[in-house]
């Protein structure tokens, strides 16, 4: 009740409800699929969305990179602990070489980082926590832009994702639409509208 809540207040209305992630993230790769992407994922863990993501981008000159420190979440929080979701340092193997990973904690990896040229920006944030999600979001403000879409993966977390996105909306001026959601509303994609 809290995220149906929360969705009204932002005036959130999903007329796509899908029943699992791959299928909403389909209505996104079918109007990307084709184009210079840059996809950045925020919390890798074993990289199946990644796989997912280098499969379906079909243009030569899409970038895929991906963000974790494999070693599992830095604090606890919500329903997890410190640690989990740990590789064990481990990096997942892709065979695309448009796919690159990035190791280390974000506020560490992400100074460092440079943005590559691209037609159109997806954001996978799949980094469960309020301070991690909040410190992508504010980092990678420059480049979120109309046209930008952003997939949340743990919205039923009040005090993490949604909680993060609203600071972010508020303090970056920022629209978004929504794409599409799951039954529940705990997966959902956005796109700025400016």
């Amino acid at each position: 009740m809290k995220l149906g809540h929360w969705m009204h207040e932002h005036e959130f209305t999903f007329s796509q409800r899908v029943l699992c992630r791959e299928d909403m993230w389909d209505v996104v790769v079918g109007q990307v699929w084709n184009q210079r992407v840059l996809y950045l994922e925020f919390g890798v863990w074993r990289g199946q969305s990644m796989r997912y993501w280098s499969r379906r981008l079909k243009h030569p000159d899409a970038v895929l990179h991906g963000f974790d420190s494999f070693e599992g979440l830095p604090e606890e929080g919500g329903p997890w602990i410190e640690g989990e979701f740990s590789t064990g340092g481990s990096v997942p193997r892709m065979d695309d070489p448009r796919v690159s990973f990035f190791k280390g904690w974000f506020d560490q990896v992400l100074p460092t980082y440079s943005i590559p040229p691209h037609d159109i920006l997806v954001i996978n944030m799949d980094a469960d926590l309020y301070s991690s999600t909040i410190y992508v979001l504010r980092h990678l403000r420059p480049h979120i832009k109309a046209g930008t879409y952003i997939y949340f993966d743990e919205m039923s977390h009040m005090e993490h994702e949604p909680r993060a996105f609203s600071e972010f909306m508020k303090e970056s001026k920022l629209a978004f639409r929504p794409v599409s959601g799951d039954k529940s509303l705990d997966c959902v994609f956005f796109q700025c509208i400016g």
